[in-house]
């Protein structure tokens, strides 16, 4: 297949078991040997069949390349031996002097060792495989299974769903921070994001400065800029970096970048061991604004003696007053229930979004006053979506390829339009947030929420077989519209909240912070540490987002195109947090969790709804009021 696809149709099997010989010979995969002959076959006249006068000279050409790149070592030929016997190393005994450059890898092995090659055939030969027994989402046994319980006051749940006529909270987003509308994005400067890296390290810095008393007598040691030698004890405010540019960072290559005001940009390593003598914990990723205390004689690597990781908003207060009016006026005593659940909405294996129909299904037994969506809604990771297989059944079952927007308002919002259909009373608010892999939103983050292409709901598209589908709409309109024929814009009220991506939002009293990038698996993935307590490490994740006040900290962003994120450094303040949430949500691909941090906000990660073929989880949660 690697040959047909560079033109090389003509080949016979001798040839062919020939060059399954030299994959296992050079180390080269099919697709390497592929681009290689393509290259030779130009420089022979464009030739089309690999004979055999042409397989000798192909094969000296992929070897010397082979030995060139040091996947092959040449050795001389054998003869006879010369010295003292007892001088030669056997094979299996050679040491660190033996002459090898680049070892074949476990992949290499494998692949040289499937395949056993005769005249006229190609036999796969090894241990048979059992087939993988691939649970579905109806096949699946724990569903509605309780996997994770956060209720540090033993407080009671709620003993029923209640109906109400009128709505029980009051969700705002006032918030500076979230993007209300798309912006110009991709035409970001050098110059722009290097001066948005340094003012955001020097506002952290001046934070820092105040929150741990830099300087002060009874505070940490005297400020002093990054890069300048010194026989004292000082204090250093930079950002973590990663001296070796690739790959994860570990203990040995911590650098401390300087601000370009105070230092010059100029950079330090940072010694860690006296940290682990010390058994004194820390966490540290590339991005991260700190104040490392410790000794710096050389001016070109400081040992550290502590390290300051960044400093959390004080946390958000409300009067009394205002807590009496929103738990006994507002909700009449009676507690809030909160839903949270994140994309994909469908499994990889269909695009019939059967997760989202049975959440939608709970929601209308528990009845809960806000429901918190965060993306994908149209994963453009689904192999069915990246391949262009949005159809839509018409009523003749013909299918037909349709828009992601159209196809959003046909599998999304039309479900939950239809929910406010069959229950007139429901009071539920849904806010909708988009995700990075979303194909009905902007790829680029901060994001901006989810819009119609043209205003006034879109436009009908009269076409055979797709009458009724709207061109440049998600239909989110249709559910706010849905019971409210004859009555005043006081009498009606907002269904669906469409929010940024990330997000700062309050219901009632309660501050919430949503982002549907999954930040906590990138630094999981970007992280070293030391001397943290069993159990400890997500909770320590969570925190540095606290910490660093920001809803991504992680800079640069992972290199991994199944971890992409694209930042657009302009707007970095828009995914700062401008306040200590009460409640923080971060879904993850990690385990779920739910958990006090930093003894103020109970931070959650409600999972996926969809892992695969099979079904994921969300999570419910209940807010209660204080006592008269």
């Amino acid at each position: 297949a690697a040959f047909n696809n560079v033109g090389l149709c003509k080949i016979n099997n001798d040839i062919l078991s020939k060059c399954v010989g030299l994959v296992s010979l050079s180390h080269a995969t099919p697709e390497k040997l592929a681009e290689q002959w393509e290259v030779f076959s130009i420089n022979h006249g464009n030739a089309d069949e690999l004979t055999d006068h042409l397989f000798q000279a192909y094969r000296t050409e992929v070897m010397k390349d082979a030995e060139k790149n040091g996947a092959v070592v040449s050795r001389p030929a054998l003869g006879k031996r010369q010295g003292d016997p007892s001088m030669v190393t056997p094979p299996n005994k050679r040491g660190a002097g033996a002459n090898m450059k680049t070892p074949v890898s476990a992949v290499d092995k494998v692949a040289a060792n499937r395949v056993s090659m005769s005249p006229n055939k190609v036999t796969p030969h090894g241990p048979t495989t059992t087939p993988i027994n691939i649970i579905t989402y109806n096949e699946r046994k724990n569903a509605g299974q309780v996997m994770v319980t956060f209720n540090p006051n033993n407080l009671p749940p709620i003993s029923e769903a209640t109906d109400s006529k009128t709505q029980k909270c009051v969700v705002s987003c006032s918030f500076d921070t979230n993007v209300t509308k798309p912006y110009r994005h991709m035409f970001t400067t050098l110059e722009e994001r290097a001066n948005a890296l340094d003012n955001h390290l020097n506002k952290m810095g001046e934070k820092m400065v105040e929150r741990y008393e830099i300087g002060k007598d009874d505070g940490i040691a005297a400020f002093e800029a990054v890069g300048v030698p010194r026989q004292d004890e000082v204090c250093c405010i930079g950002r973590i970096c990663n001296e070796a540019h690739e790959g994860r960072i570990n203990q040995t290559s911590v650098v401390l970048e300087g601000s370009k005001h105070t230092a010059g940009g100029k950079r330090v390593n940072v010694d860690l061991s006296e940290l682990q003598s010390s058994k004194t914990s820390f966490s540290l990723f590339p991005g991260q604004i700190v104040a490392v205390e410790g000794m710096n004689v050389s001016g070109r690597k400081m040992v550290a003696h502590r390290i300051c990781e960044g400093a959390a908003h004080a946390p958000t207060k409300s009067t009394v007053e205002q807590l009496l009016h929103y738990h006994y006026t507002t909700q009449d005593g009676k507690p809030l229930k909160l839903i949270n659940m994140c994309g994909p909405y469908t499994t990889s294996d269909n695009l019939d979004y059967e997760p989202l129909t049975d959440m939608l299904e709970v929601i209308r037994a528990e009845k809960p006053d806000v429901v918190i969506m965060a993306g994908p809604f149209v994963d453009m990771r689904h192999a069915l979506v990246a391949s262009g297989n949005t159809s839509l059944e018409a009523e003749d079952g013909t299918k037909l390829i349709v828009s992601h927007e159209a196809f959003f308002a046909n599998k999304v919002a039309a479900l939950i339009e239809e929910l406010f259909v069959s229950e007139e009373d429901l009071n539920t608010q849904f806010v909708l947030v988009p995700s990075l892999d979303d194909a009905v939103a902007e790829w680029v983050y901060p994001q901006a929420p989810l819009t119609d292409r043209l205003p006034n709901g879109g436009k009908a598209v009269n076409l055979p077989n797709a009458e009724g589908i709207e061109f440049g709409t998600l239909g989110i309109h249709h559910i706010d519209n849905v019971g409210g024929e004859g009555l005043s814009d006081d009498e009606t009220f907002t269904r669906v909240h469409r929010m940024s991506n990330p997000c700062t939002l309050k219901i009632n009293e309660l501050v919430i912070g949503v982002t549907s990038t999954d930040i906590l698996f990138h630094l999981n993935a970007d992280e070293t540490n030391g001397n943290l307590e069993p159990g400890s490490r997500l909770g320590r994740i969570a925190q540095h987002l606290l910490q660093q006040q920001s809803f991504y900290p992680l800079f640069p962003p992972p290199a991994n195109s199944a971890m992409a994120a694209n930042l657009d450094l302009k707007h970095m303040d828009q995914w700062s947090m401008p306040c200590q949430p009460d409640l923080l949500i971060v879904p993850s691909k990690l385990t779920c969790f739910a958990r006090t941090v930093l003894d103020e906000t109970v931070v959650v990660n409600p999972g996926h709804l969809a892992r695969g073929t099979t079904g994921g989880s969300y999570a419910i949660m209940e807010v209660h009021p204080i006592k008269r």
